[in-house]
């Protein structure tokens, strides 16, 4: 049984039917350029012919390279396939339809650029446990003043995917609860306040082992008391 197999060829494939005929996909499906036309007078000399323009078709065209950008989507969730560099491999026939527009049919193939054929962007968290490059490890308090006994929620994003979640609060008096990120990097974490927990300022921090940042400043009020 193989254990190893190398790459003998790598190819990637656009096919294609442009539906409008303009300048672009008629210099593009026929590899030519659109000129003036003209014709010769009287004087032999050549004169262009007003409003009309000429397409030669070559025996033997020159190849020319392109880069495509290729967009489609699914709801919110869009994708983006980049080839930088690219040539008409080849050639459909031309549909011609009444009431219907041309039909130009065209295979692109990619071509190397420097070890790729090209690439492919999405805005879809299309890989679990994915943290988006350069996201910021950041930390927020659900609210700003408590009163004692009650609870506050210290969320965040950036995280290490699964990694577990520190939440100091300077004060035995107020618990948070143990918590993990999500895949994603987000994380939420409780923190409950104790009945008698000091009617004062604290700064709430969080961390995932290798990032930290300060959620804010949580302000600690009296509890509510009933009166006769």
């Amino acid at each position: 049984m193989p254990v190893l197999y190398n790459v003998k060829e790598a190819s990637f494939q656009v096919k294609a039917t442009l539906l409008e005929t303009n300048l672009a996909t008629t210099e593009l499906f026929f590899g030519a350029e659109w000129k003036p036309a003209t014709e010769k007078g009287s004087d032999g000399s050549e004169r262009p012919i007003k409003d009309t323009w000429r397409l030669d078709l070559s025996s033997t065209p020159e190849l020319s390279e392109i880069s495509l950008v290729v967009d489609w989507s699914q709801g919110a969730v869009q994708y983006r396939a980049v080839i930088e560099r690219a040539m008409i491999s080849d050639r459909g026939a031309i549909q011609l339809q009444r009431a219907e527009a041309g039909k130009f049919e065209l295979t692109i193939e990619a071509l190397d650029a420097s070890g790729r054929l090209g690439y492919v962007l999405t805005n879809d968290a299309i890989k679990d446990g994915a943290v988006l490059p350069g996201e910021k490890f950041q930390a927020d308090l659900s609210q700003e003043t408590v009163k004692q006994g009650g609870e506050i929620h210290v969320t965040g994003k950036g995280a290490k995917p699964n990694a577990p979640i520190t939440v100091t609060t300077g004060d035995p008096k107020l618990v948070a609860d143990a918590a993990n990120a999500s895949p994603t990097g987000t994380f939420d974490v409780r923190v409950t306040i104790a009945a008698d927990a000091a009617l004062k300022g604290y700064t709430i921090s969080a961390s995932d082992g290798e990032h930290s940042a300060q959620a804010g400043r949580l302000t600690v009020e009296a509890k509510d008391t009933l009166s006769d």
